[in-house]
């Protein structure tokens, strides 16, 4: 060995999620953009799973809230443009709330994530479980 770490990556997942969520982008925005940006959005998401082994429930999760705030931030723009008059506007828009909500909800499902694990880890080594508050475990505990 080398000492560098080498990931091998199936390409079907990541083909048939690109894909799929082409066809879904679509049948959502029936044109090429929307194609594209439903196209991406499954990509991202089977890469997720793939490569960094993020639990599937999860990536989908946050790759499906990305491509509703795509979808909302293409169409808000739409709705203020004149017909067929912003379409560079609509793909700024599509791709900026689309991002803003790929970060947004994917901090709130890793926080959430995390604090499930702690206490299904608590509830298994018998401990009892972490509770709401500040505390950082170092106080002497009053019960």
């Amino acid at each position: 060995m080398n000492g560098k770490t080498t990931i091998s990556i199936r390409p079907f997942p990541l083909v048939g999620s690109a894909v799929a969520g082409a066809v879904i982008g679509w049948l959502v925005g029936q044109s090429l953009i929307w194609a594209t940006v439903g196209g991406v959005i499954g990509l991202g998401t089977a890469f997720m799973i793939v490569v960094y082994q993020i639990r599937p429930l999860v990536a989908t999760t946050v790759g499906l809230g990305a491509g509703i705030g795509a979808y909302l931030g293409g169409t808000i723009v739409e709705v203020l443009c004149q017909p067929k008059g912003c379409a560079a506007f609509e793909t700024a828009a599509a791709a900026s709330t689309g991002v803003g909500a790929l970060v947004g909800i994917g901090l709130v499902v890793a926080l959430a994530t995390r604090s499930f694990d702690e206490y299904q880890d608590a509830i298994n080594r018998g401990a009892k479980p972490p509770t709401t508050g500040c505390s950082t475990g170092d106080e002497p505990r009053s019960d």
